[in-house]
Formats: C-alpha cells, sequence, structure tokens
C-alpha cells in the first residue's frame, strides 16, 4: 500500500472496479480486525504487514482491505447484516458475496452519497447465496 502524503492510497482514488477476493481471506481479516479492536479500545492504527499475514499469499491486500472496509461501512453496526449473524459471526454467505460482488472504488476527498455497491442487491445475493446451501 505506497502512497503520498497526498493520497495516502494511489489505488483508491480512481473509480475502477474492486478485483474479486478470496472469501477466506476476507474471513481472516475480518477475525483479524475484530480480535485487534476487542484487544484495544479508541483508535488504532494498524500495520499493512498485519493485513498481509492475515490473507493468503498472492492475496491482492488492498482489495480484500477495501472490500472488508465496505462491509464495516454498511448501514448500523451489522445491522442490515443482522439476518446473517450466527454467535456473533457472519455466516459464510455473507463473505462469499462480499468476495466478488461488483464494487467500484472511491475516490478520496469526494463526498458520497451512497457505498459504490447496490447494497440491496448485495444483500439479495447473500439470501440467495444462503438457500443455495
Amino acid at each position: 500500500m505506497d502512497g503520498t502524503a497526498d493520497n495516502p492510497f494511489p489505488w483508491f482514488s480512481i473509480n475502477d472496479p474492486v478485483p474479486a477476493v478470496d472469501p477466506a481471506d476476507l474471513r481472516s481479516m475480518w477475525m483479524m480486525q475484530r480480535g485487534i479492536q476487542a484487544s484495544v479500545s479508541g483508535q488504532v492504527a494498524t500495520d499493512v504487514r498485519l493485513f498481509e499475514r492475515a490473507c493468503s499469499p498472492g492475496a491482492d491486500v488492498q482489495a480484500v482491505w477495501y472490500r472488508l472496509s465496505m462491509l464495516q461501512m454498511l448501514p448500523g453496526p451489522l445491522g442490515v447484516l443482522s439476518p446473517w449473524l450466527r454467535d456473533s459471526e457472519l455466516a459464510d454467505a455473507v463473505f462469499k458475496v462480499a468476495a466478488t460482488f461488483p464494487m467500484k472504488r472511491m475516490s478520496v476527498g469526494v463526498p458520497q452519497q451512497e457505498l459504490p455497491f447496490d447494497v440491496k442487491g448485495f444483500l439479495v445475493e447473500i439470501e440467495r447465496e444462503e438457500n443455495n446451501h
């Protein structure tokens, strides 16, 4: 995640599709972040090497981080994802869909009216995925 003082996430400023990732990497990074949040109160700056260690070799760590960030930005503290919470854990269907669902990168410093993906369509796909398994 190289960057400059003006734009710490140069890959983040374009309006291109976010690459698909492995659902296992997404879940692993989710679990790592939950562990950090549980052990430390307040805001934490996380070293990129922690993200890399949470993912499989060769993973697109930036894409995994971005997709995870989009999950965390959904309304409410997991509010819209609460139907897929099982014993405080998200169902596999959430990670499977979040790993591949079409998303675009948001531009840094540009106000957004909504998330850069179809939230309703995303929820429909999670429901469909869960019903298929």
